[in-house]
Formats: C-alpha cells, sequence, structure tokens
C-alpha cells in the first residue's frame, strides 16, 4: 500500500512511525518541491570507469532529494527511458527572478494552499538551486526506490525547460552508489528534510570526492578535515541544520544489521521464517548445493495447495544476473510450481530489473527493500530466536508543527 500523504496534502497526521520505515500506512516525509530527475541510460548502472575525469574544483556538495509527488515518474523509473541528465523542479517558470525574494512570488502562486513559513522554505531551497549551486559542485541524489545515491557535477548554469520550468544540467559521474559505503555521519546527512541543501558537516566534500575516487568514504577521523566554510546561501538551512529523515536512518542501521547477523544459509532462514510467517508452509534445503532451489513453499495443512512456491535466495553483495533468473524459471516449471520468489540481497543487473512486469504473475523479486518490507509487516509473528537476533520495535513521534498542514 502506498502512502496517499503527496496526493491529499490537507490531510492532517500528527504522529507518525519512525522504528517501522516503510510501514506503507503510515506518511512520515514533509511535502517536498516536485523534483525531476534523470539519469543518462548510457551511465546509469555502469561501474565508475577508471580515468573518469572527476571535477577540478568542487567548492561544494549539495543534496538534491526527489520530493516522489505522485504526478511525476520515480527516479529509477526515468532511468528506463533515454532522457537528457537534467535536474529540474515542476514550478512554475521562474523568468528574471535573481533571488529569494523574487522566487517567493512564484512559490506563492505555485502553492496557495501552504503556510507563510512553508512559501519561505521552499523559495530559499529554489533560490539555491537556481541562483546558489555553481558550475563544478557536486550534488547528492538518494535513490527512493533503491537503497543507492547517485553523484554528479553540475554543468551549466539554470535554464528554464520548453514548459519553463527551472532545470540543471548534470554529469553523473556514480549514478548507484550503495548507501552503506558511507559511514552513519554522512548519512544523517543525507537524510535531511531539505529537497535541496548544501551539505559540509564532517569534511563531507572530501569525503564524497574520495569515495568517486577510491569508491570508499575514508570517515571523518582519518583525514585532514577542511577548514571551516560559510555556507554557500546564509538564507536557507544546510543538511547539518535541518530535520533528519528518522525512517531512512532507522532503516539504515537495521539493513546494517541484517547484513551482518543473516548471512549466507542463515538469509534464507530468515526468508523462510518470513514465509511461515505468512501463512507457508515451508521446505529449506540443507546447507550446500541445492540445485537452484532453497526453499519451496505451499499453503495447506501439507502446503500442497496454491500458491506453490519455488525460492532462490542470494545473500551478501551478490547481484542476481539473466541466468540466475532464467534458472529459477526453469525450476518453477521443472517441480510444477505455480510461482518463483527470487530473493536478492544485493540487487538485481538492469536485464532482470527491466523484466519486473513481464514475469509479475510467475516470478516475484525481492531486493532487501523488499525484503525489509516484508520482514516488518511480520515481524511480531517470527520466533524469537529470530526477534532476538534483531531486536526491533515502534516507536512514534510527534509531527513538526511547520510539517501538520502538509503531512
Amino acid at each position: 500500500m502506498v502512502s496517499n500523504a503527496s496526493a491529499n496534502p490537507h490531510r492532517f497526521q500528527r504522529l507518525v512511525r519512525t522504528q517501522f520505515p516503510h510501514d506503507r500506512n503510515v506518511h512520515t516525509r514533509c511535502t517536498r518541491l516536485s523534483l525531476s530527475i534523470s539519469l543518462s541510460t548510457a551511465t546509469a548502472g555502469m561501474p565508475f570507469p577508471a580515468g573518469t575525469r572527476l571535477p577540478a574544483r568542487c567548492p561544494a556538495a549539495w543534496l538534491i532529494c526527489r520530493s516522489g509527488s505522485h504526478r511525476f515518474p520515480g527516479i529509477d523509473s526515468i532511468l528506463r527511458v533515454k532522457r537528457a541528465n537534467v535536474l529540474g523542479f515542476h514550478v512554475g517558470d521562474l523568468g528574471p527572478a535573481k533571488d529569494r525574494d523574487a522566487i517567493l512570488k512564484v512559490v506563492e502562486q505555485a502553492m496557495p494552499g501552504q503556510k507563510p513559513k512553508t512559501h519561505l522554505n521552499f523559495a530559499a531551497q529554489l533560490n539555491q538551486f537556481s541562483n546558489t549551486i555553481q558550475k563544478g559542485d557536486l550534488v547528492v541524489v538518494p535513490l527512493k526506490t533503491a537503497p543507492k545515491i547517485a553523484f554528479g557535477e553540475i554543468t551549466g548554469p539554470c535554464t528554464p525547460t520548453a514548459d519553463g520550468h527551472p532545470m540543471r544540467p548534470v554529469r553523473w559521474l556514480k549514478p548507484d552508489v550503495p548507501r552503506d559505503v558511507f559511514r552513519q555521519d554522512l548519512l544523517y546527512s543525507f537524510g535531511a528534510f531539505m529537497t535541496v541543501c548544501e551539505i559540509s558537516r564532517n569534511d563531507a566534500l572530501h569525503r564524497v570526492e574520495a569515495m568517486l575516487k577510491t569508491g570508499r568514504d575514508p570517515g571523518y577521523e582519518s583525514g585532514v578535515a577542511a577548514p571551516p566554510r560559510p555556507p554557500a546561501s546564509p538564507e536557507a538551512p544546510t543538511a547539518e541544520e535541518a530535520d533528519v529523515d528518522l525512517d531512512e536512518i532507522a532503516r539504515d542501521q537495521i539493513e546494517r544489521r541484517v547484513a551482518s547477523a543473516f548471512t549466507g544459509h542463515n538469509f534464507t532462514r530468515l526468508v523462510a521464517e518470513i514465509l511461515k510467517a505468512q501463512g507457508y508452509i515451508v521446505n529449506v534445503s540443507p546447507p550446500g548445493a541445492d540445485n537452484g532451489i532453497d526453499i519451496v513453499a505451499g499453503r495447506g495443512a501439507l502446503g500442497f495447495e496454491a500458491p506453490r512456491l519455488v525460492v532462490q535466495v542470494k545473500s551478501g553483495n551478490v547481484v542476481a544476473d539473466q541466468p540466475t533468473l532464467q534458472a529459477l524459471i526453469g525450476s518453477v516449471q521443472d517441480t510444477h510450481a505455480d510461482q518463483g520468489l527470487l530473493v536478492c540481497w544485493g540487487g538485481y543487473k538492469r536485464s532482470v530489473e527491466q523484466r519486473r512486469n513481464e514475469l509479475y504473475f510467475r516470478i516475484r523479486l525481492w531486493g532487501r527493500a523488499e525484503t525489509l518490507d516484508a520482514l516488518f509487516e511480520v515481524y511480531d509473528r517470527l520466533p524469537e530466536e529470530f526477534r532476538a537476533e534483531l531486536p526491533l520495535r515502534r516507536t512514534w513521534m510527534l509531527v513538526p508543527e511547520d510539517e501538520e498542514g502538509s503531512a
């Protein structure tokens, strides 16, 4: 179930859950300007090539978060079509607006139902996007439907699209970096409740640059910190001053715990327990060679009733490819099962992702997001031994006053 809070901005919600971050019945994100992001299909999903030129001078790093508006496609769906390398806002034509006050008038017309404080906040962020961010700055874009982050370099000034929306051209350096590459302090900054804000705490810029070159976050303590620099736009908060997305932070922590505590055959056992809690009778193959069948499951007292499943499980950083998918399809046919379930913590190659809809009624794909969603749904029904290895609890928090009208 997908939250309808974005579709109904006047709905008030005073209490939200935070420890179960992807409980789809609860909406925790504040309303953001709708941001449309396109990553080139020529680079998306490809490894960072050796020798690729990094920006010679990156005076600032900026967090750019897509709002998830129901009216516009998500980042990952845009990845599957050919579009220009751009970041842009769906808001009225800014025209010659070159400061926050001028942009504020456009924002007030675009969002007449919002509070004055919200108008000021969004105008400040739009001003940063349009006028403050400079050519050569780095942009950090968390993806919404995968635990990954895209990194790019701004390559030109703000220019309007054909329909007048502001747009910045971007050269994507690394479009799909796993979130767990970064240490928790940077993930806090990446989880700010802002659509556009500067990231500067704990030498963030130089750590991002180091990750682009080496593939790893060196951490704050391991290098010499850059001297403090004033914010690029004093009128708008930085990522460190903004409220953080506790949902995303909690999910990062839970993912790390699952990845460390449930590896190899233990991950298969966890998937089996989730299926048991969903009402299946399961049989788990012993560790070792399994001929592509880790779990068989069915309904009814003996497991003979439909739907009857064949499950293949991949833990760790393994990325499932087309041969893995075809092997599961063959196992479903050989065993006369009804459907197949492929669970891969490390995600899927693009060739597999592109077949989700084609195989929707035959094969389901669980990555780490789908696995955790299923886990959260049945957590209270899992055996005590599994809950002891992964102790979770539901937590409630009060929606900040300035978000109540847009929640």
